[in-house]
């Protein structure tokens, strides 16, 4: 041995017990990292993956551009593909129709598919170039160019669900009716997958090239195309869109931006995106720092056990800039090993979970590995890992260096503090009062040891916000989402009730409700107009509503007495206001029926200003009472509109409606395609079906990456306060052991220590739990007001569920934590336990 540090692999093999604890907190802290910045990178995946699937791979798109404007942007090096896109029937008002299916035509180019993976052919080809080059993108006009398309056979890729519901393969054709009564052939070239806007419509998707799209939509104007842009990933893409924007004189109208995916990647102003990479960072870091109080408290605990060794290396003449240095080398040396074991944890569970999302969602995240490797998680691991095992050393180094040699040589280096008082016995017993006396004996011990408590506290608390966040986010997972809806045609009361009793006796069905609805109703609160829809519930959903109500009751909605209205931060209406609603424009079907129904009703207060015969216009007015707030509802609010809810009884004594709007459906697992159909045929043919179930799917699959995100980032935090607590606790009897044993030469039993070392460690717990509970959940309530309560009205409460969860998880750690210890002593003779050995 040449030199000092020589003796680090020496020491190392030695003491090889001794420093087990601190290995293996090593490897966690590592594993830790790892496994958070491997979730991070795969949730970030994930949600790459899912934008893209859900709105395209395009970043930007161009409006009212010239033909030369768009071949200008495809010529820059840094787009890699580009193509018109434009549509017609979207929203489903024209008569575009394959056999009485309704029809979306969709006309774009072969890049497309490239920008829009959702469109993927699945079978065949996409459609030839038009012989019309003179009319491309439908820019020339006039007869002569009209009979040149007319001359090539027009080609189209349908969605797969066609071939269900026209029984066409490739190569077929398929005639095309046209909203002017004409009609067009095309020759069906391949077929693309369904996406969930077609299926929710009940559609067939018909993909043609831009110069047929002009022919079908004779008259659109071309302006009303649209040209998207994907751009290389090496660029950044705002600057780009901005160059592209100053180049051709753009306006900021004729740019738009697919924000999502921007943001996924880092490059989008959207305050929002901003705040959650805020809210992560935030986060990594107080899990950084947790890793670092647990690996401090290990390295303290090591060094107090090997005081005398220190001490041997001073009186040898090493300086305390040497011992610092050496203890610095030391943690860098158990690091070698530690740190792969750490990393190869964390790169085992990041697999665990690709494969738990390809599982749980095939249709969204078959493109994650099944191994999945995070580079990102890698690097973390290794850099954080030694940056904090450095940092953890700095206070364990220093602390070692600065007693004397004599000190150090005689063992007495936590013996330092005089002890001015003694344990106070008068209301505990004997060796409780000396428990609380040893943890609250060393102020600048006990503020550690709580803050330690209570940092696991607080950082629990914080991230289950998320978790309400995702609840509310997120919908298709709602009790209240649906697999198949029946939607009146024209969004009257025009289904029959008749019709839900047939589908609930379907074998297929698991749940059938109904809704009514009425329309822009004109509506006075407080002297102020205001425009409302007036929307029905039934038992099932009144129970679904009761865990969004926010404020004030529904039994007298229930009942039929009142309604209730949906929070938005513009929506005036609050518990109590009374609403005059304007009926003025409706239609009576029966209008005697209705007269009969308001004049019976006991319920509803009911104002009849005039009232005409059957099938005339209704005038009256009606007044009514809010009983109750919800934080949502399954309607999108129309801006200016608000959404009033009420019982089926109420709604058609107001307007004397008695079918329905909306009849939704849910399936039971074991529903099949032929339950669906059957379904769809008692629908008839002059009702929208809309099939939810693929994009129901789709979402889910959003909620499974996220959710396996947040819950393992809690189970990981627990993990933190489990090991924080036992290091912590090991680390105080270790530095007591000689008291301990003195405690016993002069009499006391084993029992007695382990309850005095427990009486220590509930203290410690104790203290740390009322520190994190006042600390944490002022801050659960700041982030759930700003994250939930600012968007959907939910008042905060008391955590309760997750405050009984980490009280108890830090109860059993610190139950578990004296186990080790007291076997510890109970082994020990009473000399060993006066070394501290």
């Amino acid at each position: 041995m040449k030199r000092y540090l020589d003796l680090i692999p020496i020491s190392a093999k030695i003491h090889k017990k001794q420093s087990k604890m601190t290995r293996v907190c090593i490897v966690l802290a590592v594993f830790l990292v790892t496994a958070i910045f491997s979730m991070a990178d795969m949730e970030i995946r994930s949600q790459y993956i899912q934008a893209i699937n859900s709105d395209g791979n395009w970043h930007a798109m161009f409006k009212e551009l010239s033909l030369e404007q768009a071949a200008a942007i495809k010529a820059r090096s840094d787009v890699t593909a580009a193509s018109w896109y434009d549509v017609l029937n979207y929203q489903m008002e024209e008569a575009y129709e394959i056999d009485g299916n309704r029809v979306v035509v969709c006309g774009f180019e072969e890049d497309f598919y490239q920008l829009m993976p959702a469109a993927e052919l699945v079978e065949g080809e996409y459609v030839s170039e038009s012989a019309a080059t003179g009319q491309e993108a439908g820019q020339e006009t006039g007869q002569e160019a009209g009979q040149e398309l007319e001359q090539v056979p027009l080609e189209a890729v349908l969605t797969v669900n066609a071939k269900e519901k026209l029984g066409v393969q490739v190569g077929d054709s398929v005639m095309l009716s046209l909203p002017n009564e004409n009609a067009e052939e095309l020759i069906v070239t391949g077929f693309t997958g369904n996406t969930g806007s077609i299926m929710k419509e009940d559609a067939i998707g018909v993909f043609v090239n831009p110069e047929t799209l002009a022919l079908l939509g004779a008259g659109k104007a071309p302006e009303d195309r649209a040209y998207y842009v994907q751009f290389s990933d090496k660029c950044y893409i705002p600057d780009a869109i901005t160059s592209v924007e100053s180049e051709l004189a753009l306006t900021k109208e004729q740019v738009g931006r697919n924000e999502k995916l921007l943001g996924i990647m880092g490059m989008s102003k959207d305050s929002y995106i901003k705040q959650l990479y805020g809210v992560a960072i935030v986060l990594a870091v107080l899990v950084i720092t947790a890793g670092v109080l647990m690996i401090t408290s290990n390295l303290n605990s090591n060094i107090a056990k090997r005081t005398e060794f220190f001490g041997m290396l001073r009186c040898q003449g090493a300086t305390k800039r040497q011992i610092k240095h050496f203890v610095r080398l030391e943690a860098l040396n158990w690091c070698k090993s530690a740190i792969p074991i750490g990393v190869g944890g964390g790169m085992i569970i990041t697999c665990i979970l690709c494969n738990m999302l390809r599982v749980l969602s095939p249709s969204y995240f078959a493109g994650m590995p099944v191994f999945g490797v995070s580079a990102l998680g890698i690097i973390s691991g290794v850099v954080i890992g030694i940056v904090t095992v450095l940092l953890a050393a700095q206070a364990p180094a220093k602390r070692a260096a600065k007693v004397s040699p004599l000190t150090a040589v005689s063992g007495n280096f936590y013996q330092t503090e005089t002890v001015r008082k003694g344990a106070k016995v008068g209301l505990f017993h004997v060796e409780t009062a000396l428990g609380i006396h040893h943890a609250r004996g060393s102020k600048k011990n006990f503020r550690l040891m709580v803050g330690s408590f209570a940092f696991s506290i607080v950082l629990f608390l914080a991230f289950t916000t998320a978790v309400d966040f995702l609840g509310h986010a997120l919908r298709p997972l709602k009790p209240y989402t649906p697999d198949l809806s029946v939607i009146s045609a024209d969004n009257t009361c025009s289904i029959a009730p008749e019709m839900l009793t047939q589908i609930q006796q379907e074998n297929g069905a698991k749940r059938v409700y109904g809704r009514m609805f009425a329309y822009n109703l004109p509506t006075v609160v407080d002297g102020k107009e205001l425009m409302i829809n007036l929307i029905s519930y039934e038992d099932n959903q009144f129970g679904w509503a009761e865990d969004a109500l926010t404020e004030g009751e529904l039994e007298n909605v229930v009942n039929g007495g009142a309604v209730l209205t949906v929070y938005d931060m513009n929506n005036p209406l609050r518990v109590g206001d009374e609403l005059q609603i304007d009926f003025s424009g409706q239609t009576a079907e029966n209008s005697e029926t209705a007269e009969v129904a308001a004049a019976e009703s006991k319920k509803v207060v009911v104002d009849v200003a005039e009232m005409t015969v059957q099938g005339e216009t209704m005038k009256m007015s009606q007044t009514v009472q809010v009983a109750g707030v919800l934080s949502e509802c399954p309607f999108s609010r129309e801006e200016g509109v608000e959404t009033i809810i009420c019982s089926e009884a109420t709604f058609r004594e107001l307007t004397g409606e008695s079918g329905y709007t909306i009849l939704d459906i849910q399936l039971n697992k074991k529903a099949t395609e032929e339950d669906v159909s059957a379904i769809r045929q008692i629908a008839g043919e002059n009702i929208t079906f809309s099939d939810q179930r693929m994009n129901n799917r789709d979402v889910k699959g959003g909620y499974y990456s996220m959710a396996l995100f947040i819950y393992g980032f809690l189970v990981i935090i627990a993990l933190i306060s489990v090991f924080n607590i036992i290091n912590s606790i090991a680390m105080s009897v270790s530095a007591r052991l000689g008291q301990y044993g003195a405690m016993r030469a002069i009499g006391m039993s084993d029992k007695q220590v382990i309850r005095m070392v427990s009486t220590e460690a509930l203290t410690y717990a104790v203290s740390g739990i009322a520190l994190g509970c006042l600390i944490g959940l002022p801050l659960h309530k700041l982030i759930f007001e700003g994250m939930i309560t600012f968007r959907w009205g939910d008042a905060w409460t008391l955590p309760v569920t997750a405050l009984l969860l980490i009280v108890l998880t830090v109860g059993a750690a610190t139950g578990l934590a004296v186990c080790g210890p007291a076997k510890r002593i109970r082994e020990m003779t009473i000399v060993d336990t006066i070394r501290g050995e």
